[in-house]
């Protein structure tokens, strides 16, 4: 019997919010908002960032930046130091208590009900869904089909 594409997009719907419920628990522990994890990422892939940069990449003003990075520095996250180059300018880093929250908070596929998920696979059950995700992966569209898709 074939699986209808409304059963099939539930499924997906159903294993996300699954896999994403924990890592959200995490985000909320660490009293972080999602705005405040990603400024966090970003700073730590980009050592020598600053509020204009981090504004750029979320999309948001200087200002909204500015109000975003004062709860992670309170809450003793992210440190703002002079640049030795430009006294006017600040360079943003993690603490380390802002990089051990990031530890802490991985990705939802690293969470642990995607564990719990794959520790209670068989391996048959494990080489059918690896076959089943090389398939979907392989079904992805490429940075240039996306980008003629959104034209």
């Amino acid at each position: 019997m074939p699986v209808d594409s409304e059963n099939l997009q539930a499924a997906f719907r159903r294993l996300i919010q699954a896999l994403a419920h924990s890592f959200w628990q995490r985000v909320r522990a660490a009293g972080l908002s999602m705005p405040q994890l990603f400024a966090m990422r970003y700073i730590q892939r980009h050592q020598q960032t600053n509020i204009s940069d981090l504004a750029k990449a979320l999309g948001i003003t200087n200002p909204a930046a500015s109000q975003l990075l004062r709860r992670l520095i309170e809450q003793n996250y992210v440190l703002s130091e002079e640049d030795p180059n430009d006294r006017r300018n600040k360079r943003l880093r993690l603490t380390t208590k802002g990089e051990k929250a990031l530890l802490s908070i991985t990705s939802p596929a690293e969470g642990s009900t995607f564990k719990h998920i794959l520790e209670n696979l068989s391996p048959e059950e494990s080489e059918k869904v690896l076959a089943a995700l090389e398939i979907l992966l392989a079904k992805l569209p490429t940075a240039e089909e996306e980008t003629d898709a959104s034209r």
